[in-house]
Order: C-alpha cells, then structure tokens, then sequence
C-alpha cells in the first residue's frame, strides 16, 4: 500500500471517529439493500500480477418484502434476494475475483436488547434455496459454484448495564450443501463434494465510535466414505471497523485474508490465500 493511500485511510478513520452515527451499523442484515465502492491493497496472491491497489465494488439488493405476521410480528420474510461482489484490477483478467449469489426465500426476526447483564437474542435468520456462484484468480479458481439447501443461524448481545455506552454481540450460523469447483491448477482439475458451512461474527460495539469486527466463514467439503477424492475448503476471515453516518451511509475499514484449499488423496494438497487492506463506502436504501 502507498504512502498516500495508507494517509487517505488513517484521515478517513480519524475523521470517523469524529462524526455522530444516525444508527448502528449492521453488516448482517438479511433485508437491507446497498450499494458499495471502495478500494484494496492485494497481496499474498498465486502470481504477483494480481498485487497492487484494486477497485471494489459490490451491492444487495431484495426484490421482495414482506411481514412474516403469522409467524411472529416482529419478523420480516424476503424472497429473492440478489447480491454480488466484485474485485478489478489492471492485469490481464480485469475482473480478479467476483461472486454473485441468489436466495430464494429468507426468514429474519430481530428483538429489542432487553435486560442489561445477561445475554439477549436479538436476531434470528433462516435462508433455504441459495446459489453463489464465483470466480478467484488470485486463489487459483477457476470457477466454484456452491449450493446452500439451508443456513440458519442466532445473534445474542450483552451489556454490562442500562447505560453502558459498549455493547458485545456474538453470532453463530450454520449451513448445508454441495460445491463444484474448476481448479486452475489441471492436477486437482474438477472436485464436486457436499459441503458443511460455519459462520461466526464477533461485535464490539461502542456509542459515537463504531463497531471493531471478526467475520470468519469457513464452508469444508466431506465425503460419506473412504476421502479417496480431491475435497475443496473454502475460508474467509475479515477483522475490521465500521461506522454508520447520517443519509445512510457507512464507512468500512478491514483486513481480510481469504483462502481456497484441495485436499486431495493422491497428490499434496493445494493451498493458496489472498490477503486485502480495504476502505469501503456504502449507501443503504
């Protein structure tokens, strides 16, 4: 990262830190649309040419509402939910890495934080029916094309007191399903396994700063007998801070790591990651 860049992030932060939040900021809202740019020092990859400064751009967005009134009235059902994320740079692909994915039917239910000095649940999710398919240069993949039958998962906060100005909040999620990956790389070639997805994020929050993040996903292919198949482990790992300013718009600051993994029977296992410093920009409507 240059100089001048690293001097735009750190005055970008500062500045932050400065201004008045209109609410909190929330990466995981299932029913929030958004459109997102930003920019990303790249490193760590399977071949230099995809090092340097990168262009993001990504954006949710839920073509369908709805109150969820016979199933409790503080929930919301959304069908047809569209989300993609995109990573552009000046080497030969252009486009490095990109995902798009597509759910068919969500169900979330957020509650009110009700009693200091205990543990509340304040959201649920529910999702059934997603596809996501991508592209990652920089990992080596060629293609990898993941079905998720279900994913489910809980949040719960906790307040030391009523007038705490800190809140903490831990989210666990858990998903099924079957990927099909094209490795760059002809030696590990095709690799088709069912898949077993965890989820966590972890949140601390403070009135007028922001939020300070862990969001760590892990999706790992299995096999019901003798591994004598190539499997695919598929990770991301992000550690960043997010603020929410007025006319809904949020500022993200993160380091990420993503990495791709072939575990294969008959040849060592592949390994490859892909590390990104970011500054993101994103509109809420």
């Amino acid at each position: 990262m240059t100089i001048n860049m690293m001097k735009k992030l750190y005055t970008l932060i500062a500045a932050s830190l400065l201004v008045s939040t209109s609410a909190s900021a929330d990466n995981w809202d299932l029913t929030q649309d958004s459109v997102t740019l930003g920019i990303a020092d790249i490193d760590w990859t399977v071949d230099p040419k995809y090092h340097g400064t990168k262009l993001l751009v990504a954006g949710r967005y839920v073509i369908s509402h709805e109150d969820a009134t016979k199933y409790d009235k503080d929930a919301e059902l959304v069908k047809h939910i569209v989300h993609a994320d995109l990573q552009i740079g000046d080497s030969d692909t252009g486009l490095e890495y990109g995902i798009v994915d597509y759910t068919f039917w969500a169900y979330q239910k957020k509650q009110e934080f009700k009693s200091s000095g205990n543990f509340n649940t304040v959201r649920d999710q529910l999702e059934l029916g997603k596809v996501m398919a991508s592209v990652d240069d920089t990992l080596g993949v060629d293609s990898y094309i993941e079905l998720t039958a279900g994913r489910v998962g809980r949040f719960w906060a906790y307040k030391g007191s009523d007038n705490s100005k800190f809140k903490f909040t831990f989210g666990l999620n858990g998903s099924l399903g079957w990927a099909w990956t094209e490795a760059a790389d002809p030696a590990y070639g095709s690799v088709s396994n069912p898949t077993l997805g965890l989820w966590n994020v972890i949140i601390f929050e403070f009135d007028r700063i922001g939020q300070f993040y862990i969001d760590s996903r892990v999706v790992s292919g299995y096999t019901f007998g003798e591994p004598k198949q190539t499997l695919s482990r598929e990770a991301n790992a992000r550690f960043g801070y997010r603020k929410d300013f007025a006319n809904n718009i949020a500022l993200d600051v993160f380091g990420e790591k993503r990495s791709f993994h072939f575990a294969a029977f008959d040849i060592p296992d592949q390994y490859n990651n892909a590390r990104r410093i970011a500054v993101e920009a994103s509109y809420k409507f």
